[in-house]
């Protein structure tokens, strides 16, 4: 992202590029002020771009309802016809990248007794809340499930989803992880850091999303032939 101060050196008020300085501050500025909800509003077209891109012709819903299917982007294979994979984000600032940093530095010693503890403390809550997040993933009907993270959490986070555990009691299908890159005024850029292996679905509920999403609604995004 580019700072004021650089900004600012692209010209005064009476120069061509006045404009162009007012316009970069004004997007700075509101990067900056996004919500959780806009972030991962972002995070939603980054990572339906990633799968429209990695799929075969997929049909894919953005925020589906979450009574049948609680996930954060759809993605249906084969123009509506295969498998479903289903993306969750979670961008949340409870799960900081910057706190596995701190928890890396108390290991050595780095910090005193009192951050110390205060450490524990997040870990333990980012360990339960991750494992929330993991029980809801590995639960969604879909052929394949993903987790979607801020990219520089990715370290921690991997460490603790396979305690939790990437495969289901059965062995059929792997947990994937997606990465969300933060470009500042750019916009955010979604990479595949641990590829989903296929699930096992209920034939009840894939049966209920086919009559009452796939059939019913017209996708978001869809490639037209």
């Amino acid at each position: 992202m580019r700072s004021r101060r650089a900004v600012s050196s692209m010209g005064g008020a009476g120069s061509p590029t006045a404009g162009r300085k007012a316009i970069i501050m004004t997007v700075d500025e509101e990067i900056r002020k996004l919500t959780l909800r806009q972030r991962e509003g972002r995070a939603i077209n980054a990572v339906a771009e990633l799968l429209r891109r990695t799929l075969s012709v997929p049909n894919i819903y953005l925020e589906p309802p979450a009574s049948l299917i609680p996930a954060d982007v759809l993605a249906v294979d084969r123009g509506g016809a295969g498998d479903l994979h289903a993306v969750e984000i979670q961008l949340a600032s409870d799960l900081s990248p910057v706190e596995g940093q701190i928890r890396k530095a108390a290991s050595h010693g780095d910090i005193n007794e009192r951050y110390k503890r205060a450490t524990k403390v997040f870990i333990a809550k980012y360990r339960e809340n991750l494992r929330t997040i993991h029980r809801k993933v590995m639960s969604i009907p879909a052929h394949y499930r993903y987790l979607a993270i801020p990219a520089e959490s990715f370290g921690l986070a991997i460490g603790e989803l396979a305690h939790f555990g990437l495969f289901p009691k059965d062995g059929i299908g792997r947990l994937g992880v997606i990465t969300i890159k933060d470009r500042g005024e750019e916009s955010p850029v979604a990479e595949m850091a641990a590829v989903a292996e296929r699930f096992r679905v209920d034939p009840a509920r894939l049966s209920s999303i086919e009559s009452k999403l796939l059939t019913k609604n017209r996708p978001d995004i869809e490639v037209r032939i």
